[in-house]
This record gives structure tokens, C-alpha cells and sequence, in this order.
């Protein structure tokens, strides 16, 4: 149970992370644009979120911890983010991104003690 628990965290973190990267990618920064990304991502992002709720409510359950699950949730986004917009968007990473990676893995290793 708790592999399928973390496995929704991080699916739904990803289908979180995806959907940012997507929407700079293929839309243009209008109100006409942001609908339409909305309205033809809704699918993902519903599915995404019925994902996430379940682990939070089965995790809670599990492992009695929430934040450690919100830890993890937040360090798949940010490396998930990070890896998405180097592809996509060729967007170069810095230093301080680095840095910042770094430092949220050891936050979530230490959410997780």
C-alpha cells in the first residue's frame, strides 16, 4: 500500500508539473489561450488531482504523516519542473537552481525522519 501511495504523490505531482511546461510551450500568454489550454487540459488535470487527493487521504491513513507526503509531492515538482523546461522550453539551469534542488531533497529526506 505504501508504494501505490507515494506512486500517487508522484503522478500527480508530475501531471502538476506537466501541465505549466505544457501551457508555456504550446499557448500564446492570452485570456483566448488560457481557456483554451484549460478547457482541453481539464481531463488531465482532473484525473491528476483525483490521483493526489486519494494518496494524501490513503497516505494520512498510512503513514500518519501529511507533511512528508506534501515534502514529497513539492521535490518531485521542482525536479520535474526543472527537467521538463530544460527539454522543452531549452531553458539553461543555474547554479542556484542546482542549489535549490539540493536543498529541497534534503528537506523531504528530513520530513520524511
Amino acid at each position: 500500500m505504501k508504494f501505490f501511495v507515494i506512486g500517487a504523490i508522484v503522478f500527480g505531482a508530475i501531471v502538476f508539473s506537466l501541465l505549466p511546461i505544457l501551457s508555456a510551450h504550446f499557448f500564446q500568454p492570452t485570456l483566448k489561450d488560457s481557456i483554451k489550454f484549460n478547457v482541453y487540459f481539464l481531463p488531465l488535470s482532473f484525473i491528476g488531482n483525483i490521483v493526489l487527493s486519494w494518496g494524501f487521504i490513503q497516505g494520512s491513513k498510512t503513514f500518519g504523516n501529511t507533511v512528508m507526503l506534501g515534502g514529497l509531492q513539492t521535490g518531485v515538482y521542482a525536479v520535474v519542473v526543472t527537467v521538463l523546461s530544460i527539454l522543452f522550453l531549452q531553458q539553461k539551469i543555474s547554479v542556484y537552481s542546482i542549489m535549490g534542488l539540493v536543498l529541497i531533497a534534503i528537506g523531504t529526506i528530513f520530513l520524511n525522519k
